[in-house]
């Protein structure tokens, strides 16, 4: 391709980089545009550049398939080229899209693909990135420490480079760590100074979230005007930029402080302009939390029947049909009232004024039941939790029958019981009271166990027609009751129960009253327990899920490091040092390998006890381990000795400085335990390619200059004869 036209390619992909998270969709038309030059031209790298450029376009605008198409086009099409550099981006920008849908075993073998290839070629910058990704994926694992690990390495290695983005996410994603580590100071600390590098480099996108994260802090310390504040800002940028998915974002973190406040309306209005906004992306998560939120502002206004909307869909459409029936059940009760009405109206000439006043205000009170079943109904059926349903239930049953006791008995197989979770007496709620299905006293197991109601008078006189002997009283006793079972689809799982004090207080108009209210009680129950499964289902799945994650980031790290002192142990240290030293033979550099023995360190255990021993190495470890560069290597090879490996040196001279360096740091005395002593040790030195090209020729040269000084003078080093 002429060169003034793959130059046009380049600055058109580069200017697409800068403006792709902050026009998403004008970025994406243009990068279409230069893959479509540049396949033309038979530019493969501007081809490569363009399709990284869509993919990330394409996950800003939640395209999450196109994205993953792309990033994967542009991995092959750099591999293709020999293009390290492209090959780490993209490799990269895949482990975001696994991490995106949360396939943290994917994510994680992205990222250190992309780490290792990064260190194999000797790419600082995408190292950097691939280390702060790998520290983002273990926050969002609920490791902060660990994330702190990889995190405060890639701050400190930073500090030589010039990338102000990258500075940004690090110190982001530091104050993250620290805000769920509990430590506010320093998560605001490292947060503010995030936010003042992306304003001072127009990072918006990143400036908005670091201010979403110091209104979490904010909100964390109770600082609900501040909170607001930050929010609101995060609002402002958000806007600024052409992103639905950010803008959803920050709008849905901005209404759920506003529902926490108590500003229900206001709440209600930034839900629903970021659902309709996650609607457009089709951002799943965020529009899963916007629901939970509008679900909780909708039922505190009372309007249960649009809260009833967010909840699954699968539970809405079974409640569906089962209104169906029930709407059937309450039709035929209509029907009923005016059979009786019309058959009242034909007998008014034959009844006195007495009977017809009785006749009517039995046909009010049914048509007052009817209006009451369909507002009652409507009501519980608005919520999928069950003490809600349980309250809504009561309440508004109080203006319509008298009630000392009310209380829905769900059935525990397994226990072999039907237990009353809420359950008012006297006005007051109460909770768990378990009756056994074995019971021959009880009303409850009676109805459950016949699937029949029960309707009493008096107790006192009546029980022989339901129990072999007299019911157990709890607290003051009652003598009239209703009790009906809670059936789905020929399925009792349940019995609703209604007492009062007073003897005669229930008729039969009363029960049919609660044999239609029935369905329309069992599908509110039926539902809420369903989404109480459902809830602990995806609670166990996901903890389940973070501990296998968890546990295989701990396996891999104890397999590769020593369990007393963090460090390498001897098979990380050949890969690590076989890694180095290839780089260094591509490099021309030269690599030292150092074998460390302390002298005299027996002696220490036997004097202070083994634990002090260990208290010691570990002392030791750290020491040696901040003297290093970053880019060194320190392992523990056996009780006393360790091997360290300097790279990206020049000539021997280096190595000798760093060996100086090593034994007067390490010379200090060391705390440990409660003590406090001075080390000597020797240490050989053998130097890649001089001394030899084998990992195990270079230690065991090492190791051999090692025993020549322990055998004379000690605290001394010498290289490889």
């Amino acid at each position: 391709m002429s060169g003034p036209t793959s130059r046009t390619i380049d600055d058109g992909n580069a200017k697409a980089w800068d403006d792709l998270m902050h026009k998403p969709a004008k970025a994406l038309e243009d990068c279409q545009k230069l893959l479509a030059e540049a396949k033309a031209g038979h530019y493969r790298k501007g081809e490569a550049d363009a399709l990284l450029n869509i993919g990330w376009c394409d996950f800003h605008l939640s395209r999450l398939p196109e994205a993953f198409s792309a990033f994967s086009g542009a991995t092959s099409t750099y591999d293709a080229l020999g293009d390290d550099e492209g090959v780490c981006k993209a490799l990269n920008a895949i482990g975001v899209y696994y991490h995106e849908i949360s396939r943290m075993d994917k994510a994680i073998d992205y990222y250190t693909q992309s780490l290792d290839r990064a260190r194999r070629v000797g790419l600082r910058g995408r190292e950097l990135v691939a280390m702060t990704n790998i520290g983002e994926l273990c926050l969002n694992l609920g490791n902060p420490k660990e994330a702190l690990d990889y995190l405060l390495k890639a701050h400190e290695m930073q500090a030589s480079q010039s990338d102000p983005e990258l500075a940004v996410v690090i110190l982001m994603n530091i104050g993250s760590s620290f805000l769920d580590m509990g430590n506010y100071a320093l998560a605001t600390e490292f947060t503010e100074k995030s936010c003042r590098l992306a304003l001072e480099a127009k990072e918006l996108v990143n400036a908005s979230e670091c201010k979403a994260i110091l209104a979490r802090i904010a909100t964390a310390e109770a600082k609900f005007d501040q909170a607001e504040t930050y929010l609101q800002d995060a609002l402002a940028l958000a806007k600024k930029v052409e992103s639905p998915r950010l803008h959803g974002q920050m709008l849905i973190a901005y209404g759920g402080l506003l529902l926490e406040r108590g500003r229900t309306a206001e709440a209600v209005l930034s839900l629903e302009e970021a659902i309709a906004l996650c609607e457009e992306t089709k951002s799943k998560n965020q529009l899963h939390k916007a629901y939970e939120y509008l679900a909780r502002a909708h039922e505190d206004m009372g309007d249960f029947k649009v809260a009833l909307q967010y909840f699954k869909q699968y539970s809405h459409y079974r409640a569906e049909i089962l209104r169906e029936d029930t709407a059937q059940k309450v039709r035929s009760i209509q029907v009923q009232a005016e059979i009786d009405k019309a058959q009242q109206e034909s007998e008014i000439y034959r009844l006195r004024n007495t009977e017809l006043k009785e006749k009517s205000d039995a046909l009010e009170e049914i048509n007052r039941q009817i209006q009451s079943i369909s507002e009652i109904g409507r009501k519980v059926t608005a919520s999928l939790d069950f003490k809600t349903v349980s309250k809504t239930l009561y309440e508004s049953l109080q203006p319509l029958i008298e009630m000392d006791f009310f209380g829905i008995a769900l059935h525990a197989p397994e226990k072999k019981q039907l237990v009353y979770r809420d359950f008012y007496e006297d006005g007051l709620l109460k909770h768990d009271r378990a009756i056994p299905l074995s019971a021959d006293n009880s009303f409850t197991v009676c109805t459950f166990q016949n699937r029949a109601p029960v309707l009493i008078d008096d107790k006192d006189k009546e029980y022989g027609r339901y129990l072999s002997k007299p019911s157990r009283t709890r607290g003051n006793p009652c003598q009239s009751i209703v009790c009906l079972p809670l059936t789905i689809e020929d399925r009792v799982f349940g019995c609703l129960m209604v007492q009062s004090r007073k003897r005669s207080a229930y008729s039969q108009r009363h029960l049919a009253l609660f044999e239609a209210l029935a369905p329309y009680i069992a599908i509110a129950v039926e539902n809420a327990l369903i989404h109480d499964r459902l809830e602990e289902l995806n609670e166990d799945l996901s903890g389940e899920k973070h501990r296998l994650e968890r546990a295989t980031l701990k396996i891999s790290h104890l397999a590769n490091h020593d369990t007393l002192t963090g460090l390498p142990n001897r098979r990380l240290l050949f890969e690590l040092m076989g890694k180095a030293l290839d780089t260094a033979a591509r490099t021309g550099d030269k690599v030292g390998v150092a074998f460390i023995d302390l002298d005299d360190f027996k002696p220490i255990n036997d004097l202070y006890g083994h634990a002090a021993g260990d208290s010691a190495l570990v002392a030791m470890a750290e020491r040696l381990k901040s003297i290093l560069r970053a880019s060194d290597i320190v392992a523990r090879v056996g009780g006393d000795e360790f091997i360290i490996v300097l790279t990206n040196v020049q000539d021997r001279a280096d190595i000798e400085l760093a060996a100086i360096k090593i034994l007067d740091e390490c010379g200090r005395p060391i705390t440990f335990s409660g003590h406090e002593k001075s080390f000597s040790f020797s240490m050989g030195i053998a130097v890649f390619p001089d001394d030899g090209i084998s990992i195990d020729e270079l230690i065991n040269k090492a190791d051999a200059a090692m025993y020549r000084i322990k055998r004379a003078d000690k605290h001394a080093f010498a290289f490889s004869e």
